[in-house]
């Protein structure tokens, strides 16, 4: 039997729509005040995969005899984790717009849709409120919230620790 697939974090319909329409589909309208526009998606997706990926890593492996060597294995491994996660969830089939040349087996288009949809799900994700005029109090009302990012850290170490 194979083995189940982990839930990807669930996207609005609009957000659906900026990931799985191809990049270059000229946009429907006016971009989306929540998102903007799929690249800025996939610019905030790369940031967040990256730091994502390197946290679940960190958690996995202990010890790294220098961060080059860290980093040399982030930059070897993500690729394929991409590949194989993109692959699982089947996404180049949802992918909608795509002009007939373009291979969304090629490497860099896999990781575009990667990218965007860990974007569109930061993107989504609730904001922190502005407390900045309460920092100053040690009230317990006043504490900042848990980083809201941590939806799309949790999903990634969830993939990076699956057999």
């Amino acid at each position: 039997m194979a083995a189940q697939v982990p839930p990807a974090p669930a996207l609005s319909p609009e957000a659906f729509l900026l990931v799985f329409v191809h990049h270059t589909a000229p946009p429907a309208g006016a971009s989306d005040p929540m998102f903007g526009d799929c690249e800025r998606l996939r610019v905030l997706g790369r940031s967040m995969l990256r730091a994502a990926y390197a946290a679940a890593i960190l958690n996995q492996t202990h010890t790294w005899s220098s961060h080059s060597v860290l980093q040399r294995h982030l930059d070897e491994t993500l690729p394929g984790f991409v590949a194989r996660w993109v692959t699982a969830y089947d996404w180049r089939r949802k992918m909608r717009a795509v002009p007939l040349h373009v291979n969304l087996h090629d490497p860099e288009e896999t990781m575009r849709i990667f990218e965007t949809y860990v974007g569109a799900v930061a993107a989504q994700q609730p904001r922190i409120p502005n407390t900045a005029g309460r920092m100053a109090s040690s009230a317990p009302e006043s504490r900042l919230p848990r980083g809201d990012d941590s939806d799309v850290f949790a999903w990634i170490q969830t993939l990076v620790d699956a057999p």
